[in-house]
């Protein structure tokens, strides 16, 4: 299991958020790796939606998320049906995809999420997340872990430090850049993969700080023990480098030094009575 299955495997295993939390995760995990479905016309008709996700645990997590925001709503009634494509031998991971049908109540839960909105007295995607859903601190945490858990990776710190939430939109990309940098010390950047932005982190304590912010505080414990271990392994090589280099150094002078004695005697010359 790779380093970033076993950091979403510890979030998808944390107690059910505030209902005000719960909401913000929900969305940012949406928007992440979510799609609307319409039926019943291009302007009208009644809204469902599909989610997807390649790791079980975090299939389970947020089906019993959306199971509880629909409780904290007043008893929407969405069920979740969830199916797994076949893994083709192994060749392609599994894929847990979690639909809800086309309904009035899939459009109620849509707008109590924020991905719908009014416009006019009218339905509309909203492109951007509600900024009441994003107030306090404790919402903007659990935004950031549902995106991280829809489209993130984070490396095994014992072959390089990088943390990243691969994304389809730009707007979203520099909403999830602009929350991550509203945190104490995080100096994240946007790039583009194959046309997709990317918001990431490089620097090995903001990785660590981040950790801590989704919540992956077991995670973020070994994180920092094996980054401190790395680090005293590369501070040491450094020192033995520069030690090995210095005694090089010397020994190359010493040599030149002979070299020249050797020549000057002889070629018959012999050294001055004083310098």
């Amino acid at each position: 299991m790779s380093f970033s299955s076993e950091v979403k495997n510890e979030l998808a295993h944390l107690p059910a958020s505030k209902p005000c939390c719960a909401r913000a995760e929900a969305a940012g995990f949406f928007r992440a790796c979510g799609s609307v479905r319409r039926v019943g016309g291009a302007r009208g008709g009644l809204l469902g939606f599909v989610l997807q996700t390649s790791n079980p645990a975090v299939a389970r997590h947020e089906k019993m998320l959306f199971e509880h925001l629909q409780g904290v709503a007043g008893g929407l009634g969405i069920t979740l049906n969830v199916s797994v494509s076949e893994d083709r031998g192994g060749a392609v991971p599994k894929r847990y995809e979690m639909k809800a049908a086309a309904s009035d109540r899939g459009t109620a839960f849509l707008e109590t999420i924020g991905i719908i909105g009014r416009v006019d007295g009218k339905l509309a995607l909203s492109a951007r997340t509600p900024a009441d859903m994003l107030a306090s601190k404790c919402c903007r945490k659990a935004f950031l872990r549902g995106l991280f858990l829809g489209a993130g990776s984070v490396s095994d710190p014992e072959h390089g430090y990088h943390f990243e939430i691969a994304l389809d939109d730009p707007m979203l990309a520099a909403d999830a850049r602009r929350i991550m940098n509203s945190f104490t010390d995080i100096h994240a950047r946007v790039s583009r993969r194959k046309g997709r932005p990317v918001v990431y982190l490089k620097a090995s304590e903001q990785i660590k700080d981040m950790l801590g912010i989704l919540g992956a505080d077991r995670h973020l414990l070994a994180y920092e023990e094996v980054r401190m271990i790395r680090e005293m392994k590369e501070t040491a090589n450094r020192i033995s480098n520069c030690d090995n280099a210095n005694v090089d150094r010397a020994l190359r002078a010493g040599e030149s030094q002979v070299d020249f004695i050797t020549a000057l005697l002889r070629g018959g010359g012999g050294f001055p009575e004083t310098l």
